[in-house]
């Protein structure tokens, strides 16, 4: 080795320390490029999310999937194209911004010790966390269903009334709705660790995003996904969002329908509801089976 690739190596080894030296001291450390790389994996991470959510839906979920009983969206259009592209991009900085907010809380732990408990910050924490948030997502849904106010922001979203693309049909919202339901995140955690003064870990929080994006990529396919407690309370239903996306006035909740049965706006999915078999998805284009004739 000659004393060129030996200063090579010294440059690169420093720039990998300075790197990890800042990534490991918090995003107030963080230079511009280190946030422009942050949130270009953040995209990425989000294109394996919706893989994820496919991949999975298809090993745990019912072999029959959710029959189409409301017109699906075969062809987006370029406003589609438009809001899925910016509510991605927007997931960046927000995950940036709540990350600010994590390691400046002194409420959230960031290493595990002696006095770390498992289950107590990370696993109890997060039925709260999706409770509290849904709480307010309940309410921010409903509200975004008055008549006055329906067809400046959401009406965009129920252009689709079957879902089927996961994470992009589930981001196919007007950019101030995504925004209100991202944000909502970051004041349950809030909540969590100000007004409820309970202790968590990053590895919670961090959990409470993941699991989320999946429960919501879920809601915007066909699977037939149901997680109950011993077969008696039911936590997630796929088909009770599909519900919502044909009977708008129902079903409010993102992630569970507690509070849509709290509030009375809960309508249970009908199984004998008529089906159009031409309305049905293609396995192989993932759009309805007459849509070639619709096109013509």
């Amino acid at each position: 080795m000659n004393e060129t690739d030996s200063i090579k190596d010294v440059t690169s080894h420093h720039c990998l320390a300075s790197f990890w030296d800042r990534f490991t001291n918090g995003p107030l450390y963080w230079n511009t490029m280190d946030k422009v790389l942050f949130v270009a994996l953040i995209m990425l991470a989000l294109e394996l999310l919706k893989f994820l959510c496919v991949l999975s839906g298809e090993s745990i979920g019912s072999k029959q999937k959710i029959p189409v009983r409301g017109k699906h969206l075969d062809d987006l259009s370029s406003k589609d194209l438009l809001f899925i592209g910016i509510s991605k991009a927007q997931t960046g900085p927000f995950l940036y911004i709540l990350l600010r907010y994590c390691f400046q809380e002194t409420n959230i732990q960031w290493t595990f010790n002696e006095d770390t408990s498992i289950l107590q910050t990370v696993l109890l924490p997060l039925p709260v966390l999706f409770i509290v948030y849904d709480f307010f997502y309940t309410i921010l849904h409903w509200f975004l269903h008055i008549k006055a106010i329906y067809p400046v922001i959401h009406k965009h979203h129920h252009h689709q009334k079957a879902p089927s693309r996961a994470t992009d049909d589930a981001v196919n919202v007007h950019p101030v709705e995504f925004t209100l339901g991202e944000y909502n995140h970051l004041w349950t955690i809030f909540l969590f660790c100000r007004i409820l003064n309970m202790r968590m870990h990053i590895l919670s929080v961090l959990l409470f995003l993941a699991i989320g994006g999946v429960l919501a990529g879920w809601n915007h396919t066909r699977f037939d996904i149901t997680f109950s407690i011993f077969g008696i309370v039911t936590i997630f239903d796929s088909k009770a969002h599909d519900v919502h996306h044909r009977i708008p006035q129902s079903n409010y909740g993102q992630y569970t329908m507690f509070w849509d049965n709290v509030f009375g706006s809960y309508r249970p999915y009908d199984p004998t509801d008529r089906i159009n078999p031409k309305t049905q998805l293609d396995s192989k284009t993932g759009k309805s089976l007459n849509y070639a004739y619709i096109k013509k």
